[in-house]
This record gives C-alpha cells, sequence and structure tokens, in this order.
C-alpha cells in the first residue's frame, strides 16, 4: 500500500510541475535594470527599442534587447504615457504632471538627454503621441481631440473630427499613420462605446466609427487594408475588432480571456499574443485574428501584469510589466498546439455583430445539448422588450438575425436561455 501511495504521489507531483511548465514554457523571466512597472515599448529596428514607465522611467536596448540600460528622463514622479521613435536618434514621449498639465520630452541623441516642453494647452490631457517624420507629429488624449504639428512640435494645432461620426469626442488612446496621409485613432470610454478614428488627408480632418462595446487599446496595420485592433474591460475582458477594407466594416469579437489588452504583436503572420494588463496573462491566436477562431489563454510567469508584448521575429520577442518586468521569448519552443478541437464541450453564446449596430444585428450561439432555446432581450433597466422563442433545437452553431428598429439608441442586453443553462451579454443600438 505505502508503495502505491508513494508512486502516486511522484505522478501527481510530476503532473503539477508539467502544468506549471507549461504555463511558464513560453516565457522566461530576463534580466532588467529596474523595478519600477513597465508600460509600453518601442522598438525602431531590430535592435534599438525603448520601453517606459511608472516614475518617469525609460529603458534602452541597442543590441535587439539581450541588455538594458536606464536612461534619465528627467521625470520622476510622473507614469509616461507614450512614445514614438523615427530611428535611432530621435523620439518623444507624452506624460502629465500632478496638475494635469500635459508634457512632451524629446531627444535628438538616442535618449541619452531630454528637453522638457509643456502643451500649449494646459486644459487639454494627452496620453498618446505619434511623430511620422522629424516634423510631422499628432496628439490626443481624454478630451478627444486631436492635434497636430508640423514643425516639430513648436506648434499645435486642432484637427477638425466630423461631428457626424460616431462618439468622435470619446478619449484617443492611441495613434497610427501608415503614410504621410492616412493615419488610425483608437479608444473609447468604458462600458459604453470602442471607436475608430480614420483620416486620408494627413489629419486635416478625421471621421469616427463605433467599432467594439468597450475601448481600444491598440491599433496595428497588417497591410493590403487589414487593419487590428484591440482592448477590453474588467467585465467582458479582452476583446478585439479586425477590418479588411481600410477601416470601413469590421468584425467584433471577445476574445474569452479575462483582461485588458494593452500591447498586442504577431510573432508569425499567423500567429499573434496580446497582452492582457491586471489579469497577469496572454490571449494567443493562431489564425490571424480571423472572426470566429479560437483563442488561448496564457497565464504569464507567476501571473505577473503584463503591459505591452514586442516580438521582433518569429524567435525573438520580449514581454514588460509590473514591477520591472522583463520577459523574453523561449526560442526554443516554436509555436503553440491548439488547446482541443473548435467544437466547444458547452453551450456558448457569442457576440453579437455587427456592434454597434443599426438597426439589425446577428447573435450566433452553440447548442451544445439538445434543448427548446429562446432569446430574451432587455434594456438597462431589466425590461424585458424582445422574447424570441426557436423551439428545440439540436446540437451545433446557429445565428439569428435581430431588428431593433422599432427600439431607441441605448444598450441592452441578450439572454439565451436552453434549459438550465442562462447566458447573458451586451449590445449597443445606435441610430
Amino acid at each position: 500500500m505505502r508503495t502505491i501511495l508513494k508512486s502516486l504521489f511522484i505522478i501527481f507531483t510530476l503532473l503539477i510541475l508539467h502544468f506549471i511548465t507549461i504555463s511558464q514554457v513560453y516565457w522566461l523571466q530576463h534580466p532588467s535594470p529596474t523595478q519600477k512597472k513597465l508600460t509600453k515599448s518601442h522598438f525602431v529596428d531590430s535592435l534599438y527599442g525603448w520601453v517606459i514607465g511608472d516614475s518617469g522611467t525609460v529603458i534602452n536596448t541597442t543590441d535587439g534587447g539581450l541588455n538594458w540600460s536606464v536612461q534619465t528622463s528627467g521625470v520622476h514622479s510622473s507614469e509616461l504615457k507614450d512614445l514614438s521613435f523615427i530611428n535611432r536618434n530621435t523620439g518623444w514621449i507624452l506624460s502629465f504632471d500632478s496638475t494635469y498639465k500635459s508634457f512632451i520630452i524629446k531627444t535628438t541623441n538616442s535618449g541619452n538627454t531630454w528637453i522638457k516642453t509643456y502643451f500649449p494647452d494646459t486644459t487639454t490631457i494627452l496620453n498618446t503621441i505619434f511623430f511620422y517624420d522629424n516634423d510631422t507629429g499628432y496628439v490626443s488624449g481624454f478630451s478627444g481631440e486631436i492635434y497636430k504639428t508640423s514643425d516639430a512640435g513648436n506648434t499645435w494645432k486642432k484637427c477638425y473630427i466630423d461631428t457626424t461620426g460616431c462618439l468622435y469626442l470619446f478619449p484617443k488612446e492611441d495613434i497610427l499613420f501608415i503614410n504621410n496621409l492616412t493615419g488610425y485613432a483608437v479608444g473609447g470610454v468604458l462600458d459604453l462605446q470602442g471607436i475608430f478614428v480614420k483620416t486620408t488627408n494627413a489629419g486635416t480632418s478625421w471621421f469616427s466609427y463605433c467599432v467594439a462595446a468597450e475601448p481600444l487599446r491598440m491599433v496595428l496595420y497588417r497591410g493590403n487594408g487589414s487593419i487590428a485592433l484591440m482592448g477590453g474591460d474588467y467585465d467582458l475582458g479582452s476583446i478585439y475588432a479586425v477590418s479588411s477594407n481600410s477601416g470601413n466594416n469590421w468584425s467584433y469579437e471577445q476574445t474569452g480571456c479575462w483582461g485588458n489588452a494593452t500591447g498586442f504583436s504577431f510573432r508569425t503572420p499567423a500567429e499573434v499574443w496580446a497582452a492582457l494588463n491586471f489579469s497577469g496573462a496572454f490571449a494567443v491566436n493562431l489564425d490571424s485574428m480571423k472572426p470566429g477562431t479560437r483563442w488561448t489563454c496564457i497565464n504569464s510567469p507567476g501571473n505577473v501584469e503584463i503591459n505591452d508584448v514586442k516580438f521582433l521575429s518569429e524567435t525573438i520577442g520580449y514581454a514588460f510589466g509590473d514591477r520591472g518586468t522583463i520577459l523574453k521569448y523561449n526560442e526554443n519552443i516554436i509555436g503553440i498546439n491548439p488547446a482541443g478541437s473548435n467544437i466547444p464541450n458547452k453551450t456558448e453564446l457569442y457576440q453579437n455583430y455587427p456592434n454597434p449596430f443599426n438597426p439589425v444585428t446577428v447573435i450566433k450561439f452553440y447548442i451544445h445539448e439538445p434543448a427548446v432555446a429562446e432569446i430574451k432581450i432587455f434594456d438597462v433597466t431589466g425590461k424585458e422588450v424582445m422574447n424570441i422563442n426557436m423551439g428545440y433545437l439540436l446540437n451545433g452553431y446557429y445565428n439569428r438575425n435581430i431588428n431593433l428598429s422599432h427600439l431607441p439608441s441605448a444598450v441592452y442586453f441578450y439572454r439565451l436561455i436552453t434549459g438550465d443553462i442562462s447566458l447573458s451579454k451586451k449590445m449597443v443600438l445606435t441610430k
């Protein structure tokens, strides 16, 4: 009996060690020169990169991330919000002080020295910056206004945002220009809306689109009109939206991984990793972020908060997070094996598409066991405004078109009820 118990104990211990290893095998702890929280990174090439964080922290690498050193930013009490570099020498970092006055620090010598300049409008709290070249730059923040400079930041001009666009003055979280004319910005407000804003005339005018149900944090351009966005909140978890026609139409879904996607990066054309911030995890997709494809949730080593992730190649990648954490992608692990089949093992309710919508949307769900099913829709007060009885359904995927033309613009909740199972999600009607 003792021999059997001892054998079982050894097997159990090995299994525990195996699963701990699996949760950490993709990322390895890497030496860091700071204990301060790290939030955002920027690489100009395969060697030179910078990472910013709390208390004015700036760290820099000149050898592709193998070694990092602290730079003196001249900022001591503010969390640095965003950074933009155009080459190995010239870059800008954005933040605001304890009185909420926004400022920019600039370097022209790879971060050896920085010059601080306050933004002219002292009532504007900025949190994102992008420079296309030495003269042309853009900033935005909590007011939702977008500002442009054409003289290296000496003067700034407020851009026009089309007032017929969706929630055009919602806060902006990220700006990206793919050429001198075309630029994108994303943002939103918690529990209300995630927005995408676009210009095709060098920022002279912008137009806003409602894309998601929660704020969007980052935009990536993948070429040929393909755009990817990610974000999230504490309730829905991480979300993503993709467009294949330069942002004119969007597919929006949840990843199924809890957390707020504050940064994401493609390791290969198909495999993307998202840093999920407070949840201490990553969300990974192996199908180029195509709508309806599976995401895998992977904990960071020690479940430490991860705020950003960057891949310089298929085998070289870094993630940055709380307490100065730097993780290096384990180059001995190439790729991720999808966890099981794409067929769910339980009834699932998916995010409606499009969302926001006017007035028709599609609700997708999966029935695991045959049952009588119905969809109920409620307003924010809990009042039932629609009931759709679908009768007895066999197991499988279903799509149901919903028309809310008779209801006013608002946030609504839809609930799938099958037997003892009840699943709910939020959607936004905008007219």
